[in-house]
């Protein structure tokens, strides 16, 4: 997997919906300026295959399930990676716009718990699942926001409010090996490298 995040606004001001940002920054994508994952090569990457992934956004104040065509590519040392960027959370159906949203009506108390379900059509378990992931993953930011360690609500609001989301999603990658709100972690290399391309969707 080779992880964009590129979004260097606050998440507040994003008008465009996760299949729409795809869109447009796949446009000007250019394989060959990656840096390979495994071998650290610059400029050995090219376009290797497609594959269809579904992702579950919130757009005109309700769910709705879009298509993305995910590009892999190959590296000359034989590694190949999805290309996935900010919205796309590995393993996810619901975009991380989707997760924060909900998590921020949660936060600041503006619907009950029922509500948000009804709403955004989830589960009940799933709501928990996704509380107890960010509360989890809040407290491995090692003060890379203010409010680590202090209430829900401040965090939420200044993850939503920063204006440089894509510096803190780099940072909590590399320290976690895992993209922010990503339940478990991403296969070893080793894994990766001997299972077949079209075996391991994120």
């Amino acid at each position: 997997m080779i992880r964009k995040n590129l979004i260097n606004s606050n998440l507040i001001g994003i008008k465009k919906s996760g299949k729409a940002l795809f869109r447009d920054y796949m446009a000007s994508f250019h394989p060959g300026t990656e840096q390979c994952p495994y071998c650290k090569a610059k400029g050995g990457c090219s376009v290797f295959a497609y594959y269809f992934r579904f992702l579950i956004d919130f757009i005109g104040g309700h769910p709705d399930t879009i298509r993305l065509k995910v590009m892999r590519v190959r590296c000359t040392c034989g590694a190949t990676h999805a290309i996935l960027f900010d919205p796309i959370i590995p393993y996810e159906q619901h975009s991380l716009f989707f997760i924060l949203e909900v998590l921020a009506e949660y936060f600041l108390h503006l619907k009950t718990i029922d509500q948000i379900c009804c709403i955004y059509e989830i589960s009940i378990s799933t709501f928990y699942r996704w509380k107890e992931l960010y509360d989890s993953h809040r407290k491995e930011w090692k003060g890379k926001l203010k409010s680590a360690e202090t209430e829900l609500i401040d965090s939420i609001l200044e993850l939503i409010c920063s204006d440089t989301f894509a510096d803190f999603a780099s940072e909590f990658l590399s320290i976690t090996g895992m993209t922010f709100l990503q339940s478990h972690k991403n296969p070893a290399p080793y894994q990766r490298r001997q299972k077949s391309p079209d075996s391991d969707f994120p």
